[in-house]
């Protein structure tokens, strides 16, 4: 696996080189990398009806979390290449006011899109509505990617492909799907490839 990690440094640099002003993790990848505080809330709280703008930022950290179930320390993510990012949770509109009260108590922003199931598209267009956000970074895993891209708001795909082959089940995809989601292919067109050091490969896709 060391191969792998080295093309780590590379995916920051192409990452910074994209240059978005905002990124998107999914639940589980927060959880593990950031957002494992531990949720505090008070019963009958209640809050403003709609979204929450706590601050504006030059650069967001906006993380799916439909149901809203993650807890933070901090309203910034310091993750390296991502200094300074404010935190937006993106959730249902049908989420508990405690947990939105919590939200505002950290100051945290939210996003709300889609009533019973969430609106991937609704969502970006209030991040670009509320934040400006006019470039985003969707960085997985699996579920976040699959909900945008069966939401069809991905216009391009920047893939690192590391020299390893991992021969086990059940491993990750790129895109996965919650129940009840269903999605269309979708097709791209190879607009540049790059060898990087390692024997490692960055292709580059737009939408066909």
């Amino acid at each position: 696996m060391g191969e792998a990690l080295a093309l780590v440094g590379e995916y920051g640099r192409i990452r910074d080189e994209l240059a978005p002003d905002c990124f998107i993790h999914g639940a589980t990848t927060a959880r593990q990398l950031y957002a494992n505080g531990k949720v505090r809330t008070k019963r009958g709280a209640q809050v403003p009806a709609g979204d929450y703008v706590a601050k504006r930022s030059k650069r967001y950290m906006a993380i799916l979390d439909p149901d809203g179930t993650l807890g933070y320390d901090s309203a910034t993510c310091n993750r390296r290449g991502m200094e300074g990012s404010h935190i937006v949770a993106l959730l249902r509109e049908d989420v508990d006011a405690a947990y939105l009260a919590y939200l505002r108590d950290q100051g945290v922003s939210y996003v709300l899109a889609g009533h019973g199931s969430f609106d991937a598209a609704l969502a970006v267009q209030k991040l670009g509505q509320l934040f400006g956000v006019t470039r985003i970074a969707l960085m997985g895993g699996g579920y976040a990617d699959g909900t945008f891209a069966a939401a069809d708001v991905i216009d391009e795909l920047s893939l690192v492909v590391a020299p390893v082959a991992q021969v086990a089940s059940g491993q990750p995809s790129l895109f996965e799907t919650v129940p009840g989601l269903t999605a269309a292919p979708l097709t791209w067109q190879l607009a540049d490839v790059k060898r990087l050091p390692g024997s490692g490969l960055w292709l580059h896709y737009q939408r066909a």
